[in-house]
């Protein structure tokens, strides 16, 4: 029985896989006789096992003809994961703090494709009313968090949720079309706040505000949600506590001066 049809050779050519990656990592290039004293596995193998990871982009040749050094998309995901790593941690402190402040539930979601993924949580007052569980989705333009990360991110990604996205998840009940979505992303924009009121829902308010990292880019957003009469009538302002969370967690990632509220580049007929 090969590998290839052996249950286990799966597993076994993932554990493969990984000591050589870290192998490389380590070492920062390595030839196939480098890598097979390492790893004990025989160059033949070695061989196979490269020519795989260099088409789908985890290895590439290195400086010197020989050398194997990680690829540029094995280095970008796992530049991804440690970002979102960090984040969380770095955004947990001001997502209890506003849990604490204002009882309403708050979360931390970032950018997947054209949709907004809740990566951490917590549960207020009114947690039987949302439906954006650890891990779900919505689409961008609608709810409070989603639509703070649309209103800045590049031009491109604001053409490309309103030309790609189906019809049936484009818009909700606050835009329409393409027109009032772009409305309402410039005001967000030049609120520097996500101010919703009914997106999730009647009698569903929420606030959310942008995160940047180091380079000004978008990475994700903050924001609480609740009853609207809890969160808007309440003895706190939720626009500026929950734009000081994300501006101080955006700091902490090393954004020194935060983006000027901007309109989104997006031409009334580009979709």
């Amino acid at each position: 029985m090969t590998e290839a049809t052996d249950p286990s050779g799966g597993m076994n050519l993932v554990t493969k896989s990984a000591a050589v990656l870290r192998a490389i990592a380590e070492a920062g290039e390595l030839t196939v006789s480098e890598l097979a004293e390492r790893t004990a596995e025989p160059a033949s193998s070695l061989y196979r096992l490269l020519s795989t990871l260099q088409a789908i982009g985890w290895v590439e040749d290195g400086s010197r003809r020989g050398k194997t050094r990680l690829g540029l998309d094995f280095v970008r995901l796992g530049a991804k994961l440690e970002a979102q790593l960090d984040l969380r941690d770095l955004a947990r402190p001001e997502l209890e703090r506003l849990h604490a402040a204002t009882g309403q539930t708050s979360f931390l979601c970032i950018r997947r494709g054209l949709r907004a993924v809740c990566i951490d949580r917590i549960d207020g007052l009114d947690v039987q009313i949302h439906n954006l569980r650890l891990g779900e989705s919505m689409p961008l333009g609608q709810g409070a968090a989603p639509r703070a990360i649309l209103a800045f991110e590049i031009p491109e990604v604001v053409q490309r949720y309103l030309r790609d996205l189906p019809e049936d998840e484009l818009f909700g009940p606050v835009a329409h079309n393409a027109e009032e979505l772009r409305r309402l992303l410039a005001e967000t924009a030049s609120a520097g706040v996500a101010v919703a009121h009914s997106d999730w829902g009647q009698g569903i308010g929420g606030v959310g505000a942008p995160i940047f990292n180091h380079t000004g880019a978008v990475v994700g957003a903050l924001s609480i949600s609740g009853q609207t009469h809890r969160v808007f009538h309440s003895d706190y302002d939720p626009v500026a506590m929950v734009q000081s969370a994300a501006a101080t967690v955006s700091r902490a990632l090393g954004a020194i001066q935060l983006p000027e509220a901007h309109l989104p580049a997006v031409e009334s007929g580009a979709v």
